[in-house]
């Protein structure tokens, strides 16, 4: 049933206009929009999660998400701990799968469209700066979707995911 809203979806919003040129009367150009529809961000409001039908990961989208802040240690911790929507196997993402839900197109905050608790402000991963792995851990900040160092003991937000999907 999803699948085929979804066909539905991408069907109806594809829009093709034409240009006639009255310079050259039997020219006409067709023009397509090059943009992608990202339709694959599935969210469930009893469950609190987000499922990336394009990744195969699932993400934690509680009141904690947007709420709650840790030190890098933790923070894996508590994804470590959580137990949520059934499932026990949660971790901190590492950067790239973190950055698979960054829209960068988007400001304040710059996370795709389908996830309903965010704030605009760092997110940990579970990958360390190679420069400075024994002080600094890679974030990211939802408010303009870039990278940042911060240091270990710092503070900043959880968001945990789970799936068997690599980046």
């Amino acid at each position: 049933m999803i699948k085929k809203l979804l066909q539905i979806l991408l069907i109806s919003t594809t829009l093709f206009s034409y240009e006639i040129r009255l310079d050259k009367p039997s020219f006409i150009e067709k023009k397509t929009s090059n943009t992608k529809i990202k339709a694959s961000l599935i969210r469930d409001d009893a469950q609190e999660i987000v499922i990336d039908k394009d990744t195969g990961l699932m993400w934690q989208d509680t009141i904690d998400a947007k709420t709650i802040k840790k030190n890098r240690k933790d923070a894996k911790q508590y994804c470590r701990s959580l137990v949520l929507a059934g499932y026990d196997d949660w971790y901190l993402p590492p950067l790239k799968q973190l950055k698979s839900i960054v829209d960068e197109k988007k400001y304040n905050p710059a996370i795709r469209d389908g996830f309903k608790n965010v704030k605009a402000y760092h997110y940990w991963s579970a990958s360390p700066n190679l420069s400075w792995s024994n002080i600094n851990v890679l974030n990211i900040d939802f408010k303009n979707g870039q990278v940042y160092n911060n240091n270990r003991n710092g503070m900043c937000n959880v968001r945990c995911v789970r799936g068997k999907y690599t980046l």
